[in-house]
């Protein structure tokens, strides 16, 4: 199985709808986790969740190397256990969305922001997919953005 080295790390900065912890890990959220009406989003900007029995909700995450590498099985078990799922319904299909979640975060240097958005593809049939990408901050400068996304 493939070992990755980096994952998507909470920042907890409520100003930009982060309430994870600082240093949980994230995944992108189910169906069944909700906001916490906390903050509100567009229709097209969907968020993730940290990895843990709080479950809170975050519009961004940040790219960090970690100290020992993990698989996607590891984040599949972690994310059912905190769903409260059967481990034992973690399948190939499974832990080949969460490979492909891990593949976007592993492409991406480390402390880079990320995000997740709905993609909406009408022609030629209609479909939507969540997308997994970089985020870009205009409005802050270099300082800013090294205190928010590197500590």
């Amino acid at each position: 199985m493939k070992k990755y080295e980096k994952m998507l790390i909470g920042i907890n900065e409520e100003e930009f709808n982060c309430f994870a912890n600082k240093g949980d890990w994230l995944y992108i959220a189910n169906k069944k986790d909700t906001k916490k009406g906390l903050f509100r989003l567009p229709n097209y900007i969907y968020f993730f969740v940290s990895l843990n029995d709080e479950r809170m909700p975050s519009e961004i995450g940040v790219v960090k190397k970690l100290d020992e590498c993990i698989t996607a099985k590891d984040v599949a078990v972690l994310d059912f256990t905190c769903r409260n799922m059967d481990i034992s319904l973690i399948n190939d299909e499974v832990i080949a969305e969460y490979e492909w979640f891990l593949d976007k975060i592993n492409e991406q240097p480390e402390h880079t922001p990320m995000a997740v958005t709905w993609f909406e593809r009408i022609f030629p049939k209609k479909e939507k997919e969540l997308r997994v990408h970089k985020k870009f901050f205009t409005g802050l400068n270099k300082e800013e953005k090294k205190q928010l996304f590197m500590d």
